[in-house]
C-alpha cells in the first residue's frame, strides 16, 4: 500500500511538473487571481424635493446655521452661515408679505426660493469636500448620506477644455472625459491667476451650462475630477465672454 502510495504521488508531481512545461512553451504566465478591492464613497444626500414651500425651505436653511455654526469640522463654509441667514430673514419676512396679502411679493419669493436652493447645493458642494467623505461629519453639518461606488486610481488632470457662448448670459463648458472621476466640479474667478476660485457646480458629466451671466462681462472657469482618493489636478482656466 505504501509503494502504490509513493507511486502515486511522484506521479502526480511528474505530470504537474510536465504541466507547468507546456505552460512555459506556450509563453502563459499562472499568476494567482486577486479581487479588486471595491471602495463606499459616501456622498451627501439633497432631497431638495422637500422643500417645495417657503417656509419648508426657511426650516432647512436653518437646521443648516444651526448645525455648522461652533462646528469645529467646518469652521468657515461658502456659502458661510452669515449670508444664509440674510437669505432666511428676506424670505421669511417675503413670505409673510404675500400671507397677508401682498401678491406682488409673489416673484421675490420665487427668486429667494431659487437662490436658497443653489446656496443648499453650493454648501453641500463644500461640505463634501471638506468631509473627505466622512459620514459623521457631513451629518454634523444638518445633510443625509448615501453610498456610491468609490474608484481605485487618482483622477487626473482635465483636459480639452472649451466653452461656448449663447445668447442670453449663457456659456456651456466642455472637457475630455475624466476616467475613475466620481463627480466634476466647476469653478468661476475673477482673478484666474491667483483666485480666489469660487464653486458655482458640479456634474458627472463632461459638460456643464451657465445661465443667467451678465451678458458682455469676461469670466473665468476651471474644472476638476474628484473620487474617494481625493481631488484631481484642476484645469487650467478657461476664458469666456458672456453675450
Amino acid at each position: 500500500m505504501k509503494t502504490h502510495n509513493k507511486r502515486s504521488r511522484k506521479l502526480m508531481r511528474v505530470r504537474n511538473s510536465n504541466r507547468i512545461n507546456r505552460l512555459r512553451n506556450q509563453h502563459i504566465i499562472v499568476l494567482p487571481l486577486f479581487v479588486q478591492p471595491m471602495f463606499i464613497l459616501v456622498l451627501i444626500k439633497l432631497a431638495l424635493e422637500e422643500q417645495k414651500t417657503a417656509g419648508k425651505m426657511v426650516e432647512r436653511l436653518l437646521l443648516h446655521i444651526d448645525k455648522i455654526n461652533g462646528n469645529l469640522n467646518f469652521p468657515s463654509t461658502t456659502p458661510s452661515t452669515a449670508n444664509l441667514q440674510l437669505l432666511v430673514d428676506d424670505l421669511s419676512a417675503t413670505n409673510t408679505a404675500i400671507e397677508g396679502g401682498d401678491l406682488s411679493r409673489i416673484p421675490h419669493r420665487d427668486t429667494l426660493m431659487m437662490q436658497a436652493d443653489n446656496s443648499i447645493r453650493l454648501l453641500s458642494y463644500d461640505i463634501q469636500k471638506q468631509s473627505g467623505g466622512d459620514a459623521e461629519k457631513i451629518k454634523s453639518a444638518g445633510f443625509e448620506t448615501r453610498k456610491g461606488k468609490g474608484a481605485s486610481q487618482p483622477v487626473d488632470e482635465v483636459k480639452k477644455m472649451r466653452s461656448k457662448t449663447f445668447v442670453g448670459g449663457k456659456i456651456k463648458l466642455l472637457w475630455g472625459r475624466l476616467a475613475y472621476s466620481r463627480m466634476n466640479y466647476v469653478e468661476t474667478s475673477d482673478n484666474p491667476a491667483g483666485g480666489p476660485w469660487t464653486p458655482v457646480g458640479k456634474t458627472t458629466r463632461s459638460s456643464f451650462v451657465m445661465d443667467g451671466l451678465v451678458p458682455g462681462r469676461l469670466y473665468y472657469f476651471r474644472v476638476y475630477g474628484s473620487n474617494n482618493l481625493g481631488d484631481g489636478p484642476p484645469s487650467g482656466p478657461q476664458e469666456q465672454r458672456s453675450m
